[in-house]
């Protein structure tokens, strides 16, 4: 009866982490790339006049409770 040689060398588990490593750093970048294209410039605040008051009916208000 032989044994299999199915153990990994810890240099060949090591590259393979780096490995898995880098490419998720680089979709990482990839992420934030395009979040930063879709974010919101502060400077585009909608502003909400404090004169007026809502008016929402009754029935819209016994819909929360």
């Amino acid at each position: 009866m032989t044994k299999k040689n199915d153990k990994m060398n810890i240099n060949e588990i090591m590259a393979i982490f780096v490995a898995y490593i880098q490419q998720e750093i680089e979709y990482t970048g990839m992420k934030i790339k395009e979040m930063k294209e879709w974010e919101i410039d502060d400077s585009k605040e909608v502003l909400i006049s404090e004169e007026s008051e809502p008016s929402f009916g009754e029935t819209f208000s016994k819909e929360w409770l």
